[in-house]
């Protein structure tokens, strides 16, 4: 098992169990086919027992979980139990459709009784080249509820080029609600065209100077890098210098990405190898723990 020069705060495990009885599943849509993801939450579940064992060996204090929308789509139940059952180490990341009309009422019930550090909201343009499940009228009274409850907002949008649209409403979003951390899942979608140095193209320089919307880094990256020979270390420090040490911190995407736990951890730390050490506690443990781990309870 990997022993990192500092411990580490998981920003986005994860968690589906098979017991289907108890947390009944819903596969459409998926990237498997359903025969397949069947018998990967069978063989394969990333339940806290198993999760929580993989962080003790792997010296992660705590993490979020991050609904899993693959495989239980807007019912929050398990990851919102994990959370309870493991509320020192462990805050839940809930999924709800931001523009729903009934998506405010009840992310404000399930935020004021359970464990919850934020909500995250993903989707693609509409035909109209829109962004409802985003910020829409309807969206952005959800927005208004997480703002109050002062929940984190991650954001994941559909990846590829161009990306302008998406982040500039991002933007937009975080000048309005400016004391509201929004995290990009996946840093955003790096390109990996051009080099290291392309990593971070002209639409993500516009986010140097909006403070409060910061960046994740995953097993996702890293896998992508690793396909096209980009230095994961170079990127990181180039995001570290870009955006600041604070604005910078690593996740998993454990029980989606299927690398081991342990590979996962040992690249996240050959990642930082190029900051310096306060940078990399910050980046592997201080941000994350600071952001997710703000509502933990001993």
């Amino acid at each position: 098992m990997p022993n990192p020069r500092a411990s580490l705060f998981d920003t986005h495990a994860h968690f589906f169990t098979n017991d289907t009885a108890r947390y009944p599943v819903d596969l459409t849509g998926a990237r498997e086919t359903p025969e397949a993801l069947t018998a990967r939450l069978e063989r394969d579940p990333s339940t806290a027992a198993r999760v929580l064992a993989l962080w003790d060996d792997c010296g992660v204090t705590g993490g979020a979980a991050v609904q899993y929308n693959t495989v239980y789509k807007t019912d929050n139940s398990y990851t919102v139990d994990v959370a309870d059952a493991h509320h020192d180490r462990v805050s839940a990341v809930l999924i709800l459709r931001a523009h729903d009309p009934g998506t405010p009422a009840k992310l404000r019930a399930l935020a004021t009784a359970h464990h919850v550090s934020g909500l995250r909201l993903f989707g693609y343009p509409d035909d109209a080249g829109n962004y409802p499940w985003l910020d829409s009228e309807a969206a952005l009274r959800t927005w208004d509820v997480a703002a109050e409850l002062g929940l984190h907002m991650i954001v994941m949008y559909a990846p590829g080029k161009p990306s302008f649209a998406a982040l500039r409403r991002i933007v937009a979003l975080a000048k309005r609600y400016p004391d509201t951390v929004i995290a990009l899942d996946h840093c955003g979608w790096p390109g990996v065209e051009g080099g290291v140095a392309g990593t971070i193209g002209a639409e993500h320089r516009e986010l140097v100077d909006v403070p409060n919307i910061h960046f994740k880094f995953t097993q996702i990256n890293f896998n992508r890098f690793a396909e096209t020979g980009l230095d994961a270390a170079a990127f990181v420090k180039l995001l570290v210098d870009t955006y600041g040490a604070d604005r910078v911190m690593w996740g998993s995407d454990y029980g989606n990405t299927q690398n081991s736990y342990a590979e996962m951890v040992e690249q996240a730390i050959a990642a930082t190898a190029q900051l310096s050490d306060a940078d990399r506690m910050k980046v592997l443990h201080d941000n994350g723990a600071r952001l997710f781990g703000d509502r933990l309870k001993p």
